[in-house]
């Protein structure tokens, strides 16, 4: 994907975007980070089996690769592991049903998504058949991959390949009332292979992917409208991780574009810049919940794990929005100007204009939010706080100024709710 040198628009390879996202969304595994792809490819080769043309098994596989993107929760990724079916199972397949719909390039996948945890003897009547196979391929798929991880937790790598037909077999019990017979029957022709089951090891699985989604060219072109809502998009799935940390990404982007405003930036670096705060936390999918959520002082070994979410964002963004700042000004919005942020320690020069506003937006809204271990600050504590660190030469003076000029206006967009994109239940 690139983005063109006047920011007008971004050229988008639809299947690599969606391999972009998920691997963003298989942080959320905490001790296993590749279940989406892996269950995208599942679905691709038991797609071969089903006898389905090309551009319908590179569909499967996207859809099966965003399954999960209503899933931002380590607890749930956990339930959904441990469990072949579960009570709140459906409330995340609503949720990436809407996540889905809301960007126009993903919509083609939301059916299937949304039904991809509903036994097939239950799927809708009026359902068409090719998408009651779409989301039971998904769900297929994905209780395969729960039963491949289990399986690989007790037996080194090889053994997979002698007990194909086993592992596979742990399902036959749920043939007719989860899986359809069809389906099912494709997938005891497709895990004979050998390479289907080397294909899910970590070093093989982005490699199979990859020729496979150079088979299509699904590109689109974006105007910025459309890529400020991929932005949203991911920033909603992000701010789901956590009660306590709901809007806080699109908030941040608010600030950051209004504070740009004030320092005389043009519109398309505004943009861009709340593009960059939109997205500026998506290495926190990694984050577990207890951490986020966490009543009071974090460890130190909890600390270590916080500070590594700016390089999981920038690896993700990088992916997404190569040819910009974006990446950039994300995954530097911890630095300090006396040296003392983190990842990279910059000081002064080192930290450009764009990323010294998204990291006075960050901390602004992060003292106005209420979180888990204190309630939501007042305006005038926000600055009396800011105020402390900017006098040890840790923030922007000019941009502070600025910020504590217009403290009322700013402290408004800091704590609205809701989101144009979601509605408050989600």
């Amino acid at each position: 994907m690139t983005l063109s040198q006047d920011f007008e628009q971004l050229e988008m390879d639809v299947g690599r975007a969606a391999h972009t996202v998920t691997t963003a969304l298989d942080y959320v595994g905490v001790d296993d980070r590749s279940h989406g792809r892996r269950v995208g490819l599942i679905c691709h080769r038991i797609a071969h089996h089903l006898g389905w043309d090309r551009d319908k098994r590179h569909f499967i596989l996207l859809a099966g690769m965003l399954h999960d993107c209503g899933v931002s929760s380590t607890a749930t990724h956990q339930k959904l592991l441990d469990e072949i079916e579960w009570s709140g199972a459906d409330e995340h397949c609503v949720r990436g049903e809407f996540f889905l719909s809301s960007f126009e390039p993903f919509e083609p996948y939301c059916q299937a998504v949304r039904y991809h945890h509903t036994r097939w003897e239950n799927l809708p009547e009026d359902m068409p058949h090719d998408v009651k196979e779409l989301a039971n391929l998904i769900f297929l798929a994905d209780r395969l991959d729960v039963e491949y991880c289990v399986f690989s937790l007790t037996h080194p790598p090889y053994k997979v390949l002698q007990r194909k037909s086993e592992i596979l077999g742990r399902l036959d019990p749920f043939v007719g009332s989860l899986f359809s017979p069809t389906l099912f029957q494709a997938a005891r022709e497709a895990v004979q292979r050998d390479s289907f089951w080397l294909e899910l090891r970590d070093e093989y699985l982005d490699e199979a992917i990859f020729e496979t989604l150079d088979f299509a060219d699904h590109k689109v072109v974006l105007s910025f409208d459309q890529v400020e809502a991929l932005g949203e998009l991911i920033s909603l799935i992000v701010d789901a991780k956590s009660p306590f940390t709901h809007y806080h990404s699109l908030r941040v982007a608010d600030l950051a574009y209004t504070i740009s405003g004030f320092m005389g930036l043009t519109e398309k670096e505004r943009r861009t810049l709340r593009i960059a705060g939109l997205l500026h936390d998506v290495g926190k999918l990694r984050t577990p919940d207890e951490i986020l959520e966490k009543p009071n002082a974090l460890t130190d070994d909890e600390v270590s794990q916080m500070r590594s979410h700016p390089l999981d964002s920038k690896r993700v963004l990088k992916a997404i929005f190569p040819h910009t700042p974006i990446a950039k000004w994300a995954s530097e919005h911890h630095e300090k100007l006396d040296g003392s942020g983190y990842p990279f320690g910059w000081a002064g020069d080192q930290i450009d204009i764009p990323t010294r506003i998204l990291t006075i937006a960050d901390i602004f809204q992060a003292l106005c939010q209420k979180r888990p271990y204190r309630a939501r600050l007042q305006a005038e504590k926000v600055i009396d706080i800011m105020e402390g660190m900017q006098e040890k030469g840790q923030l922007d003076a000019e941009i502070f100024a600025l910020t504590k000029a217009n403290a009322t206006e700013l402290y408004k967009i800091a704590i609205r709710e809701g989101s144009r994109m979601a509605p408050e239940h989600l």
